[in-house]
């Protein structure tokens, strides 16, 4: 198999890869046709997840999952400034939101995602919904801006994916949409900041502290109010400033939600991993065994070898012989809601399958067929 890109995580065409880890090393594939053919999983079978970072220039989100080998891609109007433009997408974040879609990076390459996304972060923006611009929300409801904040954030409300979490300061959305789920705050994750900051869950769970420092000192203002010291700090990038993710919290967000609790997906590991020929089987058996299948014939059969090869996966692997399907052309049945996700990773599925064609061999040659 193709030495796999690490900066991409594109294993189809490592030729019309640009990163300088691949580009003119590896010979194309031949399947390229304008966008990578992207794979949600790794060879270990360890679950990765395709996540879409919405309204993120800073890129601190999507970095924390890269790191941890999901496939995350941050996307803002604005161009970004976390130094990965091969992960970022400058464009409009709604027509990605449903999943099955292609699109280009800022580096120019294009990409395609199959499916939904596994999660989205979404970080809409507060200018006219946070309670920190309150003495000017009679002017912005009268001229609609209001309205066209909150319209963008139930976008991510009602979007078709499993995990969502929505990040926005503490503002009207509270009350009219419903409470977040919790409030945290920079210093709690190690960073030594005061920022209120509410999330809405769907399928995910609170953040845990991970590291309790000391808050900082607040500035006072006329009247006896008092706000961070940090955040009344001017300059021409001061709202974007404001806006980004603090790493600490960028951090946890990829170490607790990063981990699927789903223990199907770790289904195939134990499969034996040999090649057909191993099994003594030839190219031309298995397309012998693929026909018998399809005609109907012992159903039965086959229907026990699949369940004997792996419980869970055993309807995937007659549909995949049944409707001639590669996993990734189930993924899109997943995606469209047609079936649920497949229970383990591309490569078990596919030792799964030999093991499979080797197992239903066997008990045909066993009654003499």
């Amino acid at each position: 198999m193709r030495r796999k890109c690490d900066t991409c995580l594109c294993r189809t065409c490592l030729k019309a890869c640009r990163c300088a880890d691949c580009q003119g090393k590896v010979e194309a594939c031949g399947n390229y046709r304008g966008f990578h053919q992207l794979d949600i999983f790794r060879q270990d079978a360890k679950r990765y997840m395709r996540i879409l970072v919405a309204c993120e220039e800073s890129q601190r989100v999507c970095t924390e999952f890269r790191r941890l080998g999901h496939e995350a891609w941050s996307c803002d109007i604005e161009p970004c400034s976390g130094g990965h433009p091969e992960w970022h997408i400058q464009a409009d974040v709604l027509p990605l939101l449903g999943g099955d879609c292609g699109f280009r990076t800022a580096d120019g390459t294009g990409h395609w995602v199959y499916g939904k996304w596994d999660m989205i972060i979404a970080f809409p923006p507060c200018t006219h919904l946070a309670v920190s611009g309150a003495k000017h929300f009679a002017q912005k409801r009268r001229d609609g801006r209001q309205q066209q904040g909150i319209d963008f954030f139930m976008k991510f409300v009602d979007a078709d994916c499993e995990r969502i979490a929505i990040e926005n300061p503490v503002g009207i959305m509270s009350g009219l949409y419903r409470k977040p789920d919790q409030i945290i705050q920079p210093y709690e994750f190690g960073d030594p900041f005061e920022k209120r900051t509410c999330l809405w869950l769907k399928n995910l769970s609170p953040l845990v502290p991970t590291k309790v420092v000391q808050p900082p000192e607040r500035q006072k203002l006329p009247g006896g109010h008092t706000i961070p010291a940090w955040y009344s700090r001017g300059g021409r990038d001061r709202q974007k400033n404001r806006s980004k993710t603090f790493p600490g919290i960028a951090a946890a967000m990829a170490e607790q939600w990063g981990v699927v609790d789903d223990t199907s997906i770790q289904k195939c590991q134990s499969v034996p991993r040999h090649s057909l020929s191993y099994y003594g089987l030839t190219y031309k058996r298995v397309e012998e065994l693929e026909r018998l299948i399809r005609s109907g014939k012992y159903a039965t059969v086959a229907l026990q070898a699949a369940h004997k090869a792996d419980n869970d996966a055993a309807e995937y692997i007659l549909l995949s012989i049944m409707k001639k399907l590669s996993y990734e052309g189930l993924d899109k049945l997943y995606g469209r809601g047609e079936i649920d996700r497949v229970p383990c990773s591309r490569t078990g599925f596919y030792y799964t399958k030999k093991y499979f064609y080797s197992i239903f061999d066997k008990e045909l040659r066993r009654i003499g067929k």
